[in-house]
Formats: structure tokens, sequence, C-alpha cells
């Protein structure tokens, strides 16, 4: 029989913790994040390891990867894409403005400016309305009063406003408005508005507010300036 005191002179080894203790899935994660060369230094792993996939089987990590690398090709075709696309529409809309522009160099008078801008919404499917506060002729007149309420509640923190409008102030400004178009809208002059330019689509979301508005206040701002140079020209006349 042994003796008590002899347990310490035997060779008996604590029994080692069980691999399967040390390591689960999130050590073996933490693990290949702290060594992303693993795989670099253990070249021949990704040829055995395998991934269950409901749809398709097993799978080689391989497999896995090259998929992931078409994919996000694929993704960035499609920006690529997209991109292209959206530079050949802003090639168009400046083709167009830039010709409306020269245009409207040539006008001698507002009904003449009309006519341009009949031709560009004409190509751009869109309509518009023009509006002045001083003017004598009925179609073009609007009350400056009526629209400094839509402008304190559309235009505080930016001059053009895109979007939805209410049946009221739609009216305001088009005769026939669509019930479910969307609008640009924005005064012509800064400082003291003399008017107000406006167009609208069909489409209830053609006009966004994060849209580009470059090229319509260009426009606006000739038109502007064209209608203070026909009034100071008439005031010479006469």
């Amino acid at each position: 029989m042994t003796d008590v005191s002899q347990l310490d002179e035997l060779d008996i080894e604590t029994p080692a913790t069980p691999l399967s203790d040390e390591l689960n899935d999130d050590t073996v994660a933490e693990y290949l994040l702290s060594h992303p060369d693993f795989f670099l230094r253990q070249p021949d792993l990704l040829a055995y390891l395998q991934v269950p996939q409901s749809e398709r089987g097993v799978v080689s990590l391989v497999e896995i990867q090259l998929e992931r690398l078409r994919h996000r090709v694929g993704e960035l075709e499609g920006n690529i894409t997209r991109l292209v696309d959206i530079a050949a529409k802003n090639s168009d809309l400046h083709a167009l403005f830039s010709q409306a522009q020269v245009k409207l160099f040539q006008t001698h008078n507002i009904y003449q400016a009309l006519l341009v801008l009949d031709e560009l919404t004409e190509a751009l499917n869109l309509d518009y309305s023009l509006r002045l506060f001083d003017s004598l002729d009925e179609q073009l007149f609007l009350e400056r009063r009526e629209f400094d309420s839509f402008r304190a509640s559309h235009l505080v923190r930016r001059n053009v406003y895109l979007g939805r409008l209410r049946k009221k102030e739609s009216e305001m400004l088009f005769d026939a408005p669509p019930h479910l178009g969307s609008f640009l809208v924005m005064p012509l002059g800064f400082e003291r508005p003399i008017g107000v330019l406006s167009f609208v689509s069909a489409d209830g979301g053609h006009f966004q507010p994060n849209m580009d508005t470059l090229f319509v206040e260009q426009l606006a701002l000739i038109i502007a300036r064209l209608i203070s140079h026909w009034e100071y020209t008439r005031e010479v006349i006469d």
C-alpha cells in the first residue's frame, strides 16, 4: 500500500486542459484577426478548408474569396456605369442651357424670352412659369405679398426650392399644375426679387432637395439682368 507521503514522489502528470476547452469561435476569430498573415504562412490550408453552404453545398475558402471579389468588381462596375450616365446627362443639360442662354441674349423683351423658355422646357419634358411682381400683363403678374409668404416658408435656408407643393402654392405659380408633380421654384433677383421662375415635372420624384441647381440659377440670373436692362432701355426711350 502506498503511503500518502509517497504520492509526491510518484510521476503523476496533471491532466491537460482539453483543446476543445481552450479553443472556440471567438478565440480562433481573434487569433486570425491578430495575425492577418496567417494564411500567407500556411497557404496549403486554403485548399483544404471548406465551408458548407445551403445553396451550393461545400465550397472552399478560395472559391468564397473569388466570389466576393467578383461581387465587389460588379458593384464597382455598376458605380462607374452610373457615374458615366450622370456625366452624359450633365453634358446634355449643359448643352441645352448654354444654347438657351445664347438665345436669351438675343432677345429684346420678355415675350421673346418666354419663347426661349418654351423651347428649353419642351426639350426637358417640363413645364415652366415666369411671374413678375410689377408686370402690367395679367398673365405674368404675381402679387409680391403672396410670394413673400411662400418665401418665408420655403426659401429661408436656400434660394431654390425643390420638391412637392401644396395645391394653393402650386396654383399661385401655374394655371394648371399637375396634382402630384414636383417643383423647382426660385426668385428672380436675390436682394429684392422682381419675380419668380418655376419649373414643374409631372413626375413627383423628379425634383429632389439634394439636386444641383447651377444651370437653373445661371438662367434665372440672366433673365433678371435682361429684364432690368429692358426696363432701363424703355425708360431711356420714353
